[in-house]
């Protein structure tokens, strides 16, 4: 599960930007986060895998 306390300011606003769906399959992912590229490209795979 990403940590959602340690977001950065950049992170948690692309992370809110976000449809609802994608941000719970997310955070149900356990994918390990660490910077803004890894939260895009996640969402991207979640994006992706949904159409």
């Amino acid at each position: 599960m990403p940590d959602m306390f340690n977001l950065t300011p950049q992170m948690q606003e692309y992370f809110n930007s976000l449809p609802e769906m994608i941000q719970e399959t997310i955070i149900q992912s356990g994918a390990k986060i660490n910077s803004l590229e890894d939260l895009k490209a996640i969402a991207e795979g979640t994006t992706n895998a949904k159409q």
